[in-house]
């Protein structure tokens, strides 16, 4: 480890003396404070509106965070966002969520990209291994912490993802990524060419290989990953003035189990009319099929879904500004049957329509605004849920923002609650159970109801200089129906092998609250110098039912960390030479037992002319492994300590 940092140091050094002056390099574009408070962010609304004017706990990572992270994968760059709760469990699986609740399958927590959910129906969670578009594409990620149900709808319920992607005009020309090191191996190409007179196009491909985490118990499986994704964006200037995106997607993603593939194309067309408003339509349709190939636990889904948003932006009275649309969704999920895996309907088709509204109206202008919002919903699995927001903010001085909010929102039932009848392994054989091992068996109860939330949040966002940003956000979470698996009597099966099976039910027999806050400080005292740190507090309260014997229940009050804190530094030693820094902390998490744990992250990039760059990144430089995540009990299997890295990565545009 020294010998490694101490070359790593002297390879700095001796570039700095033998880099010749290029001052006809440009630099790489950065967001001042005062450009990111300007910046236009939509997840909150449907409508563009200033980052410093969003009346919630909203975090953008740019362009240039991304670039200088040294991350791989989207799943690293969310460790960047304050409060968010990331844990590595192996090579192929990931625990992401926002304020409580994180599982390898957090169902709480809504990703999109360019709008398009990726959220997973089965299992009411997010593959984040199947993510992966150029990271150098992305324009920039909005993240929500906290409700965004109003907007999104239901599963919006702790977080909203956005990821935004580039528009193919800004990626032109040749671009070649590839990097290497001891833990993984991977490359992106790109290419972006012009198509007519209002046309760009981009076509993309990326591979990428990780070897496995290490085993925390003598002979534990673990499992490496592999991944392959072809793509393409085109963006077109229509008569009219009237824009269109179409893009599309396929992926492989191999981690050994599962094994999962599929493909998304989606449409976007956009209108501004003379007085002001703004028409929008949406429309895109995806595949997703998942092969655990572990028989005769052998789970093969096959899922389609084709969804339709319209949606208008406009101010029909002075003081109101209002957004209104609609949206229907239609998903088909098909599940083969396995001799321990079947399902109460093997094909299902689900359909969900949804209409909203948001107007926000100036009280004082410039001063005191109200936003008045909601979705409703219908959908297969509970009937009409009704999700409103009400958000004030209030503008002391126009450095600053007071913003309060209160918000309703759902997670409906995922199909595996109604549905799936499946048996994961759960104790090995002991005396205890005469030498046999146990299974929990779910059986697919329609007893399960969305689980409820009402939340109270507040804010304040304050930028005292253009060097200097501060942003707090405090909320009281009060949860209802919150799922708990419930087991019931044991039985003896000896087919096909001898074993102990626990019937469990979801059921709805748990209610408590959480609260906390995060806080943000961005400190750039001049140029080419950052410094960002931020804290996150998270405490939750839950109470089971009376009777209740649920095997998750109050656990996950010691599933998620308590404590977290990041800070980032970001260096320009010189115009062609940067330095990049990330410490982070995330404390204990006793239902697992695991431990506390700081970890550090390094990058050293250098660009030695215009078209060629060249970066050394070095992540959990602390230890040499450390857990992140403990073994849940009817998710996935046992977690993996998590190694420290390097790589070497190499960018060339021509």
């Amino acid at each position: 480890m020294k010998g490694i940092l101490l070359a790593w140091v002297a390879g700095a050094l001796l570039a700095l003396n033998a880099l010749a002056p290029a001052d006809e390099l440009q630099a790489l574009k950065r967001l001042s404070l005062e450009e990111l408070a300007d910046l236009e962010v939509s997840i909150l609304g449907h409508r563009p509106e200033r980052y410093m004017d969003a009346g919630a706990a909203i975090f953008v990572l740019t362009a240039e965070d991304i670039r200088r992270s040294g991350y791989t994968s989207l799943a690293q760059l969310m460790r960047l966002v304050p409060g968010m709760a990331v844990a590595r469990i192996a090579s192929d699986e990931w625990a992401i969520s926002a304020r409580g609740f994180n599982s390898r399958f957090a169902n709480k927590l809504l990703v999109m990209i360019d709008g398009r959910s990726v959220y997973n129906s089965l299992f009411s969670g997010v593959y984040w291994e199947n993510l992966a578009p150029p990271l150098a594409d992305i324009e920039r990620i909005e993240v929500i912490r906290g409700p965004g149900a109003s907007t999104w709808g239901a599963n919006a319920v702790n977080g909203v993802i956005n990821i935004i992607t580039r528009h193919a005009q800004d990626t032109q020309g040749g671009w070649l990524q590839g990097w290497s090191g001891d833990r993984q191996q991977g490359g992106v190409w790109r290419h972006g060419v012009r198509l007519g007179e209002s046309g760009h196009l981009r076509l993309w491909a990326r591979h990428q290989r990780e070897a496995p985490q290490a085993p925390l118990a003598p002979e534990q499986a673990v499992d490496s990953l592999e991944r392959s994704h072809l793509g393409f964006r085109g963006d077109w200037v229509l008569p009219g003035d009237d824009e269109l995106m179409v893009e599309g997607e396929w992926f492989e993603t191999d981690g050994d189990d599962p094994w999962m593939n599929g493909g998304s194309l989606m449409a976007s067309w956009r209108r501004l009319e003379n007085d002001g408003a703004v028409d929008q339509a949406q429309i895109y349709y995806s595949r997703f099929e998942m092969d655990t190939g572990a028989d005769p636990r052998r789970l093969t889904e096959h899922e389609e879904t084709l969804d339709l948003e319209l949606r208008r932006h406009f101010q029909p009275l002075g003081r109101h500004d209002l957004v209104v649309g609609l949206g229907w969704r239609w998903q088909r999920s098909r599940i083969r049957p396995a001799p321990l895996i079947t399902a109460r309907q093997p094909n299902r088709v689900l359909q969900r329509y949804s209409a909203f509204f948001q107007d926000e109206i100036r009280l004082v202008p410039e001063r005191l605004f109200l936003t008045l919002g909601t979705k409703l919903e219908h959908n297969d699995f509970s009937g009409f849920e009704f999700q409103p927001t009400v958000r004030a903010r209030w503008h002391p001085a126009p450095d600053q923002v007071v913003w309060a909010a209160v918000s309703r929102a759902v997670r409906t039932p995922s199909r595996s609650e109604h549905d799936l009848r499946a048996e994961v392994q759960g104790l090995p054989p002991s005396p205890e159970t005469l030498g046999l091992p146990v299974d929990f068996r779910t059986t697919g109860s329609r007893n399960m109801v969305p689980e409820v939330l009402v939340a109270w949040e507040g804010g304040y966002r304050w930028h005292p200089n253009p060097n200097l940003g501060l942003d707090l956000a405090l909320f009281y979470n009060d949860y209802e129906r919150l799922r708990t698996m419930e087991p019931g009597r044991p039985g003896l099966a000896l087919g096909p092998y001898a074993r102990w099976v626990v019937p469990v039910d979801a059921r709805n027999r748990m209610a408590g609250h959480t609260w906390g806050l995060e806080l943000v400080s961005d400190w750039r005292p001049r140029d080419g110098l950052r410094l960002q740190a931020w804290y996150a507090l998270l405490r939750m309260n839950l109470t089971a039912e009376p009777g209740s014997r649920g095997l998750e229940g109050t656990a996950a009050e010691g599933e998620s960390p308590r404590h977290q804190a990041g800070l980032r530094l970001s260096l320009d030693l010189r115009h062609d030479l940067e330095a990049d820094l990330f410490l982070r902390h995330v404390s204990a998490l006793p239902e697992f037992d695991v431990d506390a744990y700081t970890e550090l992250d390094l990058r050293l990039g250098w660009r030695p002319n215009e078209r060629l760059s060249v970066a050394l990144a070095g992540h959990n430089l602390l230890h040499d492994r450390h857990q992140e995540f403990g073994e849940e009990i009817v998710l996935h299997g046992p977690p993996t300590g998590i190694r420290r890295q390097w790589l070497l990565e190499m960018t060339w545009r021509y």
